[in-house]
């Protein structure tokens, strides 16, 4: 099968940091064949001055009635996706949409069944369930060594007090707010191991008031799994600051045979922002320093006498969102429904933000 011929749509930080990049570390998987960029001139483009061979689009109706585009990647601000992705399937294309996908969860649904009608690929951007800490986690758990979970608490904290000046992220347009942005991806991971919760309980505020902020930048979201047959409840809890001076633990999770903890950010984004690519040596490479601990018992043991915990460092798993686009490249040539991102955990992850608001609204737990 000769590279995908694909679109990007956008020219801001997302489609230059997280898209363009593993694009063109798979060649042989995907050609960067055009890009939508609205302000571009005949003699100034983005687009162009990066890759010199691609066509630049001012209009997006043009670019998808050209019919050797066969994905589209949305790389826009959230408030658009909606209507972006239902022209784009609309036009034959194949999809990859940055997270949040939608503001609303019937949106998501009817693209979804849209997507399916036209027997096409929508792929949500959750890249970072290929963030190495996150990784790590999951193979903890999936190892049997932690007993059975009973917490799972995912922090994504910063210390950045001021905010950029005419940011789009802080204006109060659907989409928009520390729930969409990092939230969804750390639900996204919840749901990826747990499935969708019985029940959800949230705080959202906004700490940062000077000047006063119109969407919420802290949030604190608890998802509640009951006990069912012989497994015991399990609570997850996330939570996002950035108002978060110097403690970065990134993971908690308690079981009753042990518990890890791992603390600092998965690589791939600073590396990428500092002109890494994804194909160099190291990337996605965690420190030592920033290994994670597990602290077990036996599985077999004596819950009456339980012995001293052994505690070891645990290497990071090696991160890499290229990964993502392989998943895609597989899914388009072989359609076999493989997809690693389900419609059905995306469509969980729009249900879980929209209950956060009315729990929080509402000082109440809201059952899904």
């Amino acid at each position: 099968m000769p590279p995908i011929k694909t679109a990007v749509l956008g020219t801001g930080v997302s489609a230059f940091v997280f898209h363009f990049p593993f694009l063109e570390a798979l060649p042989s998987k995907f050609e960067i064949y055009a890009c939508l960029e609205r302000r571009a001139t005949v003699t100034q483009s983005k687009a162009r001055s990066a890759y010199p061979n691609i066509l630049v689009y001012t209009n997006l109706d043009e670019l998808l009635a050209d019919v050797n585009i066969e994905l589209v990647v949305v790389s826009l601000p959230p408030n658009v996706h909606s209507e972006i992705v239902k022209k784009a399937l609309n036009a034959g294309k194949h999809v990859v949409c940055e997270k949040p996908f939608t503001p609303t969860y019937e949106e998501a649904k009817e693209l979804y069944e849209l997507a399916e009608s036209k027997s096409l690929l929508l792929a949500i951007y959750q890249n970072r369930r290929w963030d190495g800490d996150f990784l790590t986690a999951k193979k903890i758990i999936e190892s049997g060594r932690l007993g059975q979970v009973v917490e799972f608490e995912s922090h994504f904290d910063r210390y950045r007090l001021g905010r950029k000046s005419g940011s789009w992220k802080d204006e109060p347009r659907p989409g928009n707010g520390m729930v969409y942005g990092i939230g969804s991806h750390l639900i996204d991971q919840a749901v990826s191991l747990f499935g969708t919760p019985y029940s959800v309980t949230a705080k959202l505020e906004a700490q940062r008031q000077i000047p006063p902020l119109e969407v919420e930048d802290y949030f604190r979201i608890i998802l509640h799994y009951p006990a069912k047959g012989n497994k015991l409840p399990i609570n997850v809890i996330l939570s996002s600051t950035n108002v978060s001076c110097g403690c970065e633990m990134r993971f908690c999770i308690k079981g009753t045979r042990g518990s890890f903890m791992k603390f600092g950010f998965d690589p791939q984004e600073s590396q990428l922002h500092s002109g890494m690519k994804p194909n160099d040596h190291g990337f996605g490479t965690d420190r030592f320093e920033l290994y994670g601990n597990l602290w077990t018992v036996p599985l077999d043991a004596d819950v009456k006498a339980l012995p001293e915990p052994t505690k070891i460092t645990v290497p990071t798993v090696q991160g890499n969102y290229r990964d993502f686009y392989d998943a895609v490249f597989e899914e388009i040539l072989k359609k076999a429904n493989e997809f690693p991102i389900k419609s059905d955990q995306v469509l969980a992850v729009e249900k879980i933000m929209e209950a956060a608001y009315k729990s929080s609204e509402s000082s109440s737990s809201i059952q899904l």
